[in-house]
């Protein structure tokens, strides 16, 4: 039993290929696989939508030069080059503060709001950098990851104005509160877990 088992498995497990941390979506390449990477880990995602839900309290104008920070602070993280796992840290420790400020203290604290926003364009910047190639890839992949980045806020941003704007009955703006509580729960729980198993020294 155990011979034929390993003559029917040894062939596939010599054919298998390299294993990589990202891999790609079947079907996407170059400038689409940086146009979905701020989203395509937990620390990112959970960034997005705490400053999404944070930027989307505030008033248009406003709102506006956050999102012209944020792109600007996304071209910065880049240029510094490639993250590490101690920035998915402080990825959920900003989606937590971002989360947390649009929870319980919603369309203020402006000078707060940008300077998490600038920390988050950062990160998400720094962490968009591709693995080592041809410089054409590598900067179609980048400019993809900016795109998705900036354009993945706007849309979140619209998405809770809009609702604020259409819907102003009491209970969706203590709905909205919720889910930032929610999302500023989920990422204090993702950063527990990640300083535990984060190796001493």
């Amino acid at each position: 039993m155990g011979r034929r088992f390993g003559a029917v498995w040894l062939p596939l497990m010599l054919s298998a290929g390299p294993a990589f941390a990202h891999a790609p979506v079947p079907g996407v390449r170059g400038f689409y696989v940086g146009l979905l990477h701020p989203f395509s880990t937990p620390a990112q995602a959970l960034l997005m939508l705490g400053l999404g839900l944070l930027v989307g309290h505030l008033a248009l104008p406003t709102a506006g030069r956050q999102l012209v920070l944020f792109f600007v602070a996304a071209i910065a993280g880049l240029v510094a080059g490639q993250g590490t796992g101690a920035l998915d840290l402080l990825m959920f420790g900003a989606a937590f503060a971002a989360s947390a400020t649009a929870a319980l203290l919603p369309g203020r604290l402006v000078p707060l709001v940008a300077l998490l926003v600038a920390l988050g364009g950062f990160c998400i910047g720094a962490v968009s950098v591709p693995d080592p190639g041809p410089a054409a890839d590598r900067l179609f992949v980048m400019s993809g990851s900016i795109v998705g980045a900036t354009v993945g806020l706007l849309f979140l941003v619209g998405i809770v104005d809009v609702i604020r704007d259409r819907y102003n009955w009491p209970w969706v703006g203590i709905a909205l509160r919720i889910a930032a509580a929610w999302v500023a729960a989920i990422a204090l729980l993702m950063l527990a877990l990640g300083v535990a198993g984060a190796p001493a020294g």
